[in-house]
């Protein structure tokens, strides 16, 4: 991909694990950290510049990312919430004036089923990045009531960074998401995440791998 027409990633690996009790980001499936998988996506995907935010650990995610060309950027205020997070990377975008960046791509570590070919298909879905496009899956919170859920991993377009870099708390781009005119891409097993040792167990009795 085009350095003029790419989309930035942004990978969110700030969070303390609280519920895991131990960096979910440094997990590993086949051999490789979470963190570095998750960064390995994104690039392999076409993202530049891939920015991996950091907070909680902050170090040793530096250090499970450091043989990789990703930027990492500090999130001092990561105990607020994710999205702390999004927004720390939109202004550190912001302050290296990407002007030909026209999207991000918003992506986590702790989604197994996310691949390669699931980022890339986000990214065509937006026409390289000139229309908001999010996952769907089921509700990760298991209330059928709810129906399936817009999330992350996601594209939002240059239009929404005024609304990411003022994000606080722990919403995220949720509100975004929810609007007319989102459009979204399938994500099987999209609502499996890795927060707590019973998931961890699942997923580790389940095979504890994914496809790329």
């Amino acid at each position: 991909m085009n350095d003029a027409v790419s989309v930035a990633g942004i990978l969110l690996a700030a969070g303390g694990s609280r519920r895991l009790g131990s960096p979910k980001q440094l997990l590993t499936i086949d051999g490789v950290t979470l963190v570095e998988r998750a960064a390995r996506h994104l690039l392999d995907a076409g993202c530049s510049p891939v920015l991996v935010v950091v907070g909680a650990n902050a170090d040793m995610i530096r250090d499970a990312v450091a043989i990789l060309p990703v930027q990492c950027v500090e999130n001092a205020r990561w105990e607020r919430g994710m999205g702390t997070s999004i927004a720390a990377a939109i202004q550190a975008l912001n302050a290296v004036r990407f002007d030909h960046t026209p999207a991000v791509l918003i992506a986590t570590c702790d989604m197994p089923a996310v691949t390669v070919a699931h980022l890339q298909s986000l990214v065509a879905t937006s026409g390289l990045g000139a229309q908001r496009v999010a996952s769907v899956y089921a509700d990760p919170d298991g209330s059928p009531e709810r129906g399936p859920v817009r999330g992350i991993p996601a594209v939002l377009p240059r239009a929404d960074w005024p609304a990411l870099a003022a994000l606080d708390g722990d919403q995220g781009a949720r509100a975004l998401l929810r609007e007319t005119g989102t459009i979204t891409v399938s994500l099987p097993n999209g609502h499996v995440d890795l927060d707590t040792p019973s998931d961890v167990a699942a997923w580790r009795t389940a095979g504890g791998t994914s496809p790329m």
